[in-house]
């Protein structure tokens, strides 16, 4: 089982090799790729990075899940969709500018590479599945999104040699539907699979709903928003249920983002 501590953190600023438009296919998304070897060598499938967006006038840093690390090449890549002021200065960035990183930050996903793997993602949820699928043997990958426009990183799965089942709730792409209906309709599943989710909670909450009716180990990845990345400032609290039933908070920057679903209180979130 391979996971890594928030410890190993670092601030360290990192030239920008790429930023790239993913075009009309995919509007507003971006693909981002850092240069720093001692990055790509720390960092493991479910961790983030906090940048500080270039020339704000903000102090919060925005957190983006690793989509990629490249240890040989010392290369880290994110891909981000803009969504207001601190994503559009990230998309303005030029190749050989430098961003100011916190990272790598976060407990990742515990791969057990011997087990099967079923991946479920939801829009922005889907790129750190990319990492995950480059260390698991055997994984059947989910897929979803609103519409085509917003289905990402399905090409980065096929360089893998892996297709995914894809749902959109438009039907422009796949499945007509949730990610989570298309499970539904996917058939039976080795009993020995453990099912890693990252998306929005409703699809979380589905996702372990329906990982638990099979008795399957679920690990999922929340998105919640994070103002200090390191687990100061208790912004990231989620409710958690501990062995005797009883509710306590856990911090999703440095307790997560990576937890068990069965011990998340999606009820009372």
């Amino acid at each position: 089982m391979e996971s890594s501590p928030t410890t190993r953190r670092m601030q360290i600023e990192a030239e920008v090799v790429e930023n790239r438009d993913l075009g009309p296919a995919h509007p507003d998304h971006f693909r981002l790729v850092i240069h720093s070897p001692r990055l790509a060598e720390r960092s493991r499938p479910g961790q983030f990075l906090h940048i500080l967006p270039p020339r704000s006038t903000e102090l919060l840093r925005r957190p983006f899940s690793i989509m990629t690390a490249d240890a040989l090449r010392g290369d880290v890549t994110i891909l981000f969709r803009v969504v207001g002021e601190g994503t559009r200065l990230l998309a303005s960035v030029a190749p050989e500018e430098r961003l100011d990183i916190i990272g790598p930050l976060g407990n990742g996903f515990p791969i057990e590479s011997n087990r099967p793997a079923i991946l479920v993602g939801g829009g922005v949820g889907i790129p750190p599945l990319v990492y995950l699928a480059e260390k698991i043997e055997k994984c059947s990958i989910f897929l979803g999104a609103k519409d085509r426009r917003t289905l990402i990183c399905v090409e980065d799965f096929s360089r893998l040699g892996i297709s995914p089942g894809l749902a959109t709730e438009d039907g422009s792409v796949g499945f007509e539907g949730l990610v989570t209906e298309a499970l539904e309709h996917a058939g039976d599943f080795d009993p020995e699979s453990v099912v890693y989710a990252c998306g929005p909670i409703p699809m979380l909450k589905a996702v372990a709903r329906w990982a638990a009716a099979r008795e399957l180990q679920c690990r999922v990845s929340l998105e919640n928003k994070l103002g200090c990345g390191i687990g100061a400032c208790l912004g990231c609290s989620i409710p958690v249920r501990s062995e005797d039933g009883s509710i306590r908070y856990e911090r999703v920057c440095c307790d997560g983002p990576v937890f068990d679903a069965y011990r998340v209180a999606f009820d009372l979130m």
